[in-house]
């Protein structure tokens, strides 16, 4: 079986923040659940420990959001389907058009979705007091 080039990064933010991710305009984000699906046609381990760090340089719009105190990865989720049909089946509200999907070529709005204030059914419950939860479920999925 192949690996997987496809990850999905739940984050919580605790509190609403203003964020302007590289050239995109600066928006409002209200807190509560996010997902967040990328991929990674090489290097996919790399690029999701990349995103769970704190301290980085800024590349990806994701890094914008995930360097903001407020932020926290809580559950990592990797797939072998495309990216854009993924995020495609995710629901929530796209609040910044453009995000994630500037080389997006199946007309995603965003590939930043706001799930509102429920934990979303895949966050286990004992992950979200968990230290460096993201980083745990992340070396679990990829068992």
């Amino acid at each position: 079986m192949s690996l997987p080039t496809t990850y999905q990064l739940y984050i919580h933010l605790r509190r609403p923040c203003r964020i302007q991710a590289g050239r995109l305009p600066t928006h409002r984000l209200p807190a509560g659940w996010y997902i967040y699906t990328g991929s990674a046609r090489q290097h996919l381990d790399a690029r999701v420990e990349r995103h769970l760090r704190r301290q980085k340089t800024r590349r990806w719009h994701i890094d914008w959001l995930l360097t903001r105190a407020e932020a926290r990865v809580v559950h990592v989720t990797l797939h072998h389907e495309a990216e854009c049909a993924l995020n495609a089946r995710m629901g929530g509200d796209s609040l910044i058009p453009g995000f994630g999907a500037s080389d997006c070529r199946a007309g995603c709005i965003s590939h930043l979705r706001y799930l509102g204030e429920q934990v979303p059914h895949p966050v286990p419950p004992s992950q979200l007091t968990q230290r460096n939860a993201g980083l745990k479920a992340f070396r679990r999925a990829r068992r």
